[in-house]
């Protein structure tokens, strides 16, 4: 016989998935895979419950989904690979709560203007380099700064 506790977390309310899900994270880390339970549960009732999630009447269930998403972040350092309900949480959270979904695919490219002039736009003019003309005996002088030259004369 096999005497393994298994909750059934479709019969429970709203609060008391909360309430479990305390008891749950503060309990042996054997229960880490309760809590991802837990969160399919979590998963399934909020495609279920879409966009009146929004609703001022289910703010307890958006405080679960939250607190499952927070959970399931911090159990993720201590488990092999984190869980993939973290990701599906937040996306469909996102998705019915804000209008947002994750990019699946890559952004559309804007078409192209046909027949329309590319305009480009100003270059920026330069200042001309000044080049003084040396001759070959101009080298072999030494060069004295302005305020001497202007003393010397």
């Amino acid at each position: 016989m096999d005497y393994t506790l298994t909750i059934e977390f479709g019969r429970l309310s709203v609060d008391e998935l909360k309430y479990t899900l305390q008891i749950l994270f503060h309990a042996s880390s054997e229960c880490y895979v309760d809590i991802e339970l837990l969160a399919d549960e979590v998963i399934r009732r909020l495609n279920d419950y879409r966009y009146s999630i929004r609703e001022k009447y289910n703010k307890n269930f958006n405080q679960l989904i939250v607190s499952t998403f927070e959970t399931l972040k911090n159990i993720s350092r201590f488990m092999t690979e984190p869980s993939q309900r973290i990701q599906i949480i937040y996306d469909i959270y996102r998705k019915y709560m804000y209008g947002i979904e994750s990019p699946v695919t890559s952004p559309v490219v804007s078409p192209k203007n046909e027949g329309v002039e590319q305009v480009m736009p100003p270059k920026f003019m330069k200042k001309a380099k000044r080049h003084k003309k040396e001759s070959i005996e101009d080298s072999d002088v030494v060069r004295l700064p302005e305020l001497m030259k202007k003393a010397k004369r």
